[in-house]
């Protein structure tokens, strides 16, 4: 099912893509010095900086050590793949379940806010969850016009 009626599964597929280098949050350090927690890791801009998820996790004392917000965002990311091949799937193959790459999508999105909220609730300020709304408004975009077509829940109209 493409599920896409008015929107093209090129354009969401590209979208969908483009959250990649959308920063799930933004840190204001101060002084003009801003950390981009990306999906993919980190970039600080004094010094300018970048490092992968893989080896900021290395770089920890083990995955276990991290608090449990820090630990969502490897499975965040792994929703967020998850997503990019689903939206892929109505590219390539024409087949593509919308209730699957918004649901993988909304659950990278819900991973982004949990990395927030533990940033934010261990006090530090400044701190905008930029993905989360990056990612809704392709949800709502692309897919909220296929989800609102699969009905609400209601039984469909039998024939008699």
């Amino acid at each position: 099912m493409t599920g896409h009626t008015d929107r093209r599964p090129p354009a969401a597929l590209a979208s969908v893509c483009l959250l990649i280098g959308v920063p799930w949050i933004v840190l204001l350090n101060g002084s003009g010095d801003v950390t981009l927690i990306m999906p993919w890791g980190l970039v600080n801009t004094n010094p300018w900086h970048a490092l992968g998820l893989s080896a900021y996790l290395d770089a920890t004392r083990g995955f276990g050590t991290l608090p449990w917000s820090l630990q969502v965002w490897p499975i965040s990311l792994g929703f967020y793949i998850g997503g990019v091949l689903s939206a892929a799937s109505g590219v390539l193959v024409g087949r593509e379940d919308p209730r699957l790459t918004a649901g993988l999508l909304g659950l990278s999105a819900v991973g982004s806010l949990i990395v927030w909220q533990g940033l934010a609730g261990r006090g530090v300020s400044g701190t905008i969850p930029v993905g989360a709304v990056a990612t809704g408004i392709v949800i709502w975009w692309f897919y909220w016009p296929a989800l609102r077509q699969l009905g609400t829940g209601r039984r469909p109209p039998t024939d008699r």
